[in-house]
């Protein structure tokens, strides 16, 4: 039985950004996980934290080596190896030492019903002592990482310089190096409370010294802590926080120390984003009553001590920072939200694309060619020609260049502060929703429009600039650019042919490349597809539905949300594939033969079935009609096709398509064809197995 002992790593950093341990546990672990695995390592179960100096592996139960490998390759067949006198030829040698065996070791097996020649190689597994450095350097560097630095000349780069490496295996130190720094069995203590080096007999001694050396290395633990004494000193029947900012801020301290602050009166006057902006600009947690009016007192977390005079230290710098907002909003209002628009022209917005300016002279000719597609009433042209005008004008605003998580919100303060109306001024900061995945869409039909321009353009910009999105590369955020489109168009059923307006937009670019266009259009809609997939819906649909239907998401959606309904309905579904499948082979087997069956024509018919089957197609063609733009009864088409089935059966169990009358074969291929036609107005039903229609 192979000794197994738990193994402690712990890789000591430069204060680490808040994002970093979640950033890593959902990036990194997994590279990490996956090469133990390869590397053949037993292990029982591996546990990841993370503070603002440190992050910890800690593995439960690994092996001491590599689980040992046994591997069986197969090479020539038994013909080409051995000859007629029983003895092995040149390529058998050949074979046998390319893998480090000898030919008389090689065995005879059966492989696809052909005897061959195999060589069996057994390979020791290496302790793991010596594979340990190798997991973790290649795991690091198979992981993307953001702004990685490098700090000497080895190349390695990672988020911050590694300062120090415990690794511990049992009572063994692993050798491991990273970024010119040795591991040993020694770390560091709380910087504050206690930040002399100790030393460690083995992990369970290691995460005991952690944490009477005040290190709170759980990132749930400290956040529970963080919340245990918010509790305690403000109330929590009384106020409530944005967790997932106190999630963030609590990854900041090792051993955090909470202090109740207050703010003064006359800056709780002040607009909430405004003071919240101000607060967490010096990781401080705003606290907000239930009302969700925000309270007058609000959160400090310090690293390891805090007390009164901390405390009065700490608000004294927010004061400060309070009257520099108040000083910057007062400014900023002295000039016309309007007359911003200028000093767009001092912001570069792309290299080849020029300013701000710039990018909202072209989202008003972008906007001007959706128009064309679009019919939008008076009123909301003239609010959404507005909106344009304004959406980026709080860039140049002192509020925004102190406080940037405010651009957005400032310019809605501010337009509605110049008397816009509330459509206009709550615009200003919607069009950038949905920032992320799972953020708000824009509420108004005015703001989505705004988004949807904006987005496209700057897809578009990137993409002509020959940007590249592949993986996890994607340092222009276009992949969250296209899934917020795509979900504004689905949201506000925004009808309109995308493949035009995307010309229309790379016109607005001067550049009408067709190579261009379907490359932003192949882009949009492998983001479409991976929506869909993260819904749930099976691979055939999506495949069918975006075969024929890749201009407008609007009736993908539609389409793919009917066949779905219909599949689940349990209404005979197979009616539909099963005849369009047998319609379909037949026509691919005569476009692989290099039959053109060229035009219809009826006075050719001659048996009884195929003009009962051309009949009943002439009655059912008006059902194209379901599909028109301005019916889309999708789920009223896909019940009429419901009754193809049985003429198609007879039609087939009747009539011979491939027959030798040249002139009879053509055209009853010609009247499949029509038929076909027909069933792809909706979808290529050929591309949806059986079994999903079964699974369904």
């Amino acid at each position: 039985m192979m000794k197994k002992k738990d193994l402690a790593i712990e890789i000591g950093c430069e204060d680490l950004p808040s994002w970093s341990g979640g950033y890593l546990k959902e990036n990194w672990l997994p590279v990490f996980t996956s090469l133990l695995d390869e590397y053949r390592v037993e292990y029982g179960c591996v546990r990841f934290f993370h503070t603002v100096r440190r992050l910890i592996i800690y593995i439960k139960d690994a092996g001491e080596r590599q689980r040992d490998l046994t591997a069986e390759i197969y090479g020539p067949p038994i013909e080409a190896g051995i000859d007629e006198n029983g003895r092995f030829t040149a390529a058998a040698e050949k074979f046998a030492g390319s893998h480090g065996v000898k030919a008389q070791d090689l065995l005879v097996k059966e492989k696809k019903g052909k005897k061959v020649l195999v060589a069996v190689k057994e390979e020791k597994g290496r302790p793991l002592q010596g594979i340990m450095g190798e997991i973790l350097e290649e795991s690091i560097k198979k992981t993307e990482i953001p702004r990685g630095m490098k700090w000497n000349e080895d190349g390695f780069r990672f988020i911050r310089p590694v300062r120090w490496i415990l690794a511990l295996f049992g009572k063994q130190v692993v050798r491991i190096k990273l970024g010119g720094v040795s591991s040993g069995r020694s770390s560091f203590g709380h910087r504050v409370l206690s930040p002399s080096r100790f030393s460690c007999a083995d992990p369970a001694d290691y995460m005991d010294k952690a944490l009477k050396k005040s290190i709170i290395f759980d990132p749930g633990v400290r956040f529970e802590f963080i919340k245990a004494e918010i509790r305690e000193k403000a109330g929590v029947a009384t106020v409530v926080m944005d967790e997932e900012y106190a999630v963030k801020i609590s990854n900041l301290a090792e051993y955090p120390a909470v202090e109740i602050c207050s703010l003064k009166d006359e800056h709780i006057e002040l607009p909430d984003e405004v003071v919240g902006a101000v607060v967490m600009k010096l990781n401080g947690i705003p606290l907000y009553e239930k009302s969700r009016k925000l309270s007058k007192k609000y959160i400090a977390v310090f690293e390891g001590a805090g007390g009164d005079e901390i405390r009065e230290n700490y608000q004294n710098v927010l004061h400060a920072k309070m009257e520099d907002a108040v000083f910057f909003m007062e400014k900023d209002m002295q000039s016309g939200f309007a007359s911003y628009a200028e000093r767009l022209k001092n912001i570069t917005y792309h290299p080849r694309w020029g300013s701000v300016y710039d990018r909202v002279e072209r989202f008003k000719k972008i906007y001007a060619a959706l128009q064309d597609y679009m019919d939008i009433d008076a009123e909301k042209k003239e609010n959404i020609s507005t909106i344009i005008s304004l959406c980026k004008n709080d860039l140049p605003t002192l509020m925004v260049a102190e406080f940037p998580s405010l651009e957005g919100v400032i310019g809605r303060i501010y337009a509605a502060k110049n008397g816009y109306n509330d459509i206009v001024s709550s615009a200003v900061e919607q069009h950038y929703f949905p920032r992320y995945s799972g953020d708000k869409l824009p509420e108004t039909y005015e703001a989505c429009i705004v988004s949807l321009i904006a987005r496209l353009e700057a897809i578009c910009s990137f993409m002509v600039d020959n940007t590249k999105v592949r993986g996890a590369g994607d340092p222009y955020g276009l992949k969250k650019l296209a899934n917020g489109l795509i979900e504004i168009i689905w949201s506000k059923k925004l009808n309109f042919p995308l493949r035009k307006v995307v010309r229309g937009t790379l016109d607005v670019f001067g550049c009408g490349l067709r190579d261009t266009e379907n490359e932003i259009m192949n882009f949009i809609f492998q983001r479409v597809e991976n929506i869909l997939a993260g819904e749930g819906v099976s691979p055939g649909i999506r495949r069918a539905v975006m075969a024929v239907d890749r201009e407008n998401p609007v009736v993908l959606r539609e389409k793919i949300d009917a066949l779905e309904k219909f599949f689940a309905g349990g209404k005979e579904a197979k009616s539909i594939l099963v005849p369009f499948i047998r319609v379909a082979n037949i026509l691919k087997q005569a476009g692989e033969k290099g039959i053109d069956s060229g035009s219809f024509d009826e006075s050719l018919l001659a048996e009884k079935t195929e003009k009962e089957l051309y009949d009943f197609y002439s009655s059912e063609a008006a059902i194209e009609k379901l599909l028109a733009y301005d019916s889309r009864d999708y789920e009223a088409f896909l019940e009429r096709l419901s009754g193809w089935r049985k003429i198609i059966d007879r039609f087939f169990d009747d009539v011979l398509v491939m027959c030798e009358d040249e002139k009879s074969r053509n055209n009853r291929l010609a009247l499949l064809k029509k038929i076909n036609s027909l069933f792809n107005l909706f979808a290529d039903f050929s591309l949806i197995p059986i079994v999903e229609v079964d699974n369904a």
